[in-house]
């Protein structure tokens, strides 16, 4: 699993050194694959007082995450992390023996991971060996040591902006699959529309379902949602745990002031139930997604996880099309510069800011929500009529 090298003959040929790099120390970089509730483990033989480093980065998969478990050869934990993407741990080895070090995605149930990680064993040597020497080093070697520090640098670079690439690239052919497919029952929808004498709604072009969608009318749609007992909210405020009463304010707000309503806060979610089946029903019955952006969004990942959602619902969900609308509240904000860039490309709602009414009456608009309404209800009707496609 190591690499090993060897050393140069001497100082005197300081090229053939450059070359070496000092391959004294161990490393191991490796890049696999890591199936979904699946465990991997690797070992390595330390000496005892040697310094290591664990660096570690999730490629693709999911959400991006792994667990990682460092042991020494007597069982004690040394570093343990649960879902993370990506980190670095250095540690000092306090006995000879085997070390082992295990990356698990036990906690998930279909998605598989690609892992990177570089394991360190050791310093790397000096490039000119100081025994026997009475005498600086000479410029020749000066510059040696220099361009070897150098080409470290450059490596460690390398290596990352791989990473980032294929990462980017993951992600890329991802959503190209995505739109791929929702273009392939867009279009299956509009053929079907022009094989029909009958004129078809607009909402034909906007559907995600099958060809029977296609024969469903405007008015049909209006009538079975007054019929219906569920509420379609005008928004919903994804916000952070320690962010209630702020989310509160706000939707009195809302509802009070600008006469928004029904509007809802994910606390408000019925109990007992699953965390993500609660944030899928927000997003699905509401015709707008605030987040609520406050100093609490950064420490929280699964508040980070809710509006990553709620983008990718903007993106798929016809009715919820963009509708995500970031909002950084008069109380403890979330300042621009430390911002999500995905969300400071979104318009944002400013509480205090002077026009803060007038971009409340410009984005909920009464039209819009009525629009949205007839959608959602479009897509409940055909839910329940036939199997929903599966990605």
């Amino acid at each position: 699993m190591s690499r090993r090298g060897w050393r140069g003959p001497g100082a005197s040929a300081a090229l053939l050194l450059l070359l070496n790099l000092g391959w004294a120390a161990r490393a191991s970089e490796i890049t696999f694959e890591l199936p979904d509730n699946a465990k991997q483990c690797f070992y390595e033989e330390i000496v005892q007082g040697t310094k290591c480093t664990l660096e570690f980065q999730v490629i693709t998969g999911g959400h991006y995450d792994v667990d990682c478990r460092l042991e020494d050869p007597d069982g004690i934990v040394l570093y343990k992390e649960m879902k993370k993407q990506y980190d670095s741990f250095t540690f000092t080895a306090s006995r000879n023996g085997t070390y082992k070090f295990c990356f698990s995605n036990e906690f998930s149930t279909f998605t598989h991971k690609t892992v990177y990680f570089d394991f360190q064993v050791g310093d790397d040597p000096p490039l000119f060996p100081s025994e026997n020497r009475v005498t600086a080093l000479t410029q020749m070697e000066s510059a040696c040591v220099s361009i070897h520090e150098a080409l470290k640098s450059v490596i460690d670079y390398q290596t990352h902006f791989r990473l980032r690439e294929a990462q980017g690239r993951s992600r890329a052919e991802d959503l190209n699959t995505r739109v791929a497919y929702w273009n392939s029952v867009r279009d299956n929808c509009i053929g079907k529309r022009e094989e029909n004498t009958k004129p078809m709604p607009k909402l034909c072009e906007l559907s995600l379902h099958t060809e029977a969608s296609c024969h469903v009318t405007v008015q049909e749609v209006q009538r079975d949602n007054e019929n219906t007992g569920d509420i379609f909210y005008r928004f919903v405020i994804l916000h952070a745990e320690n962010d209630v009463e702020e989310a509160v304010r706000i939707q009195e707000l809302l509802q009070n002031e600008f006469c928004i309503k029904p509007g809802i806060i994910f606390a408000e979610m019925p109990s007992g139930r699953h965390l993500l089946e609660n944030l899928n029903d927000a997003l699905s019955n509401s015709a707008w997604t605030i987040i609520l952006l406050t100093e609490n969004f950064l420490s929280e990942l699964w508040y980070q996880f809710q509006s990553y959602t709620s983008l990718l619902s903007s993106l798929t969900v016809p009715h919820k099309r963009n509708t995500v609308i970031p909002m950084r509240p008069r109380n403890n904000p979330l300042p621009w510069e430390r911002t999500p860039f995905i969300l400071q490309t979104i318009s944002t709602l400013q509480e205090d800011s002077p026009g803060f009414a007038e971009q409340i009456r410009k984005t909920f608009q009464e039209s819009t929500y009525k629009h949205q309404q007839v959608m959602w209800q479009y897509g409940k009707k055909n839910a329940e009529a036939q199997k929903p496609l599966m990605w």
